[in-house]
């Protein structure tokens, strides 16, 4: 019993499908956006004008305004923010903005996939983690350029996720690649072996 479900909750199967939710939910975000709408709420009140009458009555109330839908956060403010930086108008940053939104959707789509195929699974899972890799290598330069540390941090954590997962990926899933990685380990872990156990000569 412990042995089937280990078998069907593998490493390896959690880690793909992780990652191609993680695109895929990512890249359908960026094209639901929400509507900025105001909140309302007696809970929401920032601040309130009393009246001078001495009655307390409260004759001015301040809400937030909120973004309303079905999104994780509004890019489409952000992109066009960073392209105004740069003198570039909104249809340009928006257009940017949907094609990385395909390419992640394209993405995710690709690890789910290797999920249930057999023929190249292998294959298909290296060249996703690869493409991933080099995603968020072009978000940390975008976010180096325009200076957002939050993102750059985000996106640096999650190049190092990706790759981490990609050797555990080459090891668990031996190939072409796995056995070069292996032989150039074997060969430095060796040298320092010899290394360290080199006698001393007085």
């Amino acid at each position: 019993m412990l042995d089937k479900l280990n078998k069907l909750f593998s490493g390896i199967t959690i880690i793909i499908t992780f990652w191609g939710l993680f695109w895929l939910l990512n890249g359908l975000d960026k094209f639901f956006n929400g509507s900025f709408q105001p909140n309302l709420e007696p809970f929401s009140t920032n601040s309130v004008l009393i009246s001078p009458d001495g009655e307390n009555r409260i004759i001015y109330e301040s809400h937030p305004m909120e973004t309303v839908g079905w999104f994780g956060i509004n890019r489409d403010a952000k992109m066009i923010g960073y392209f105004n930086r740069l003198g570039l108008n909104k249809q340009i940053a928006l257009s940017c903005l949907y094609f990385l939104a395909s390419i992640e959707i394209i993405i995710g789509i690709a690890f789910i996939y290797s999920l249930f195929t057999k023929e190249k699974r292998n294959k298909i899972i290296r060249l996703t983690f690869k493409i991933s890799m080099a995603v968020f290598f072009g978000f940390s330069i975008f976010d180096i350029l325009f200076g957002d540390r939050m993102e750059l941090w985000e996106h640096g954590t999650f190049l190092i996720l990706a790759t981490i997962h990609y050797v555990y990926i080459l090891f668990a899933v031996p190939g072409k690649e796995f056995d070069q990685l292996k032989g150039t380990t074997t060969f430095v872990l060796t040298q320092m072996r010899d290394k360290i156990l080199e006698p001393k000569i007085d």
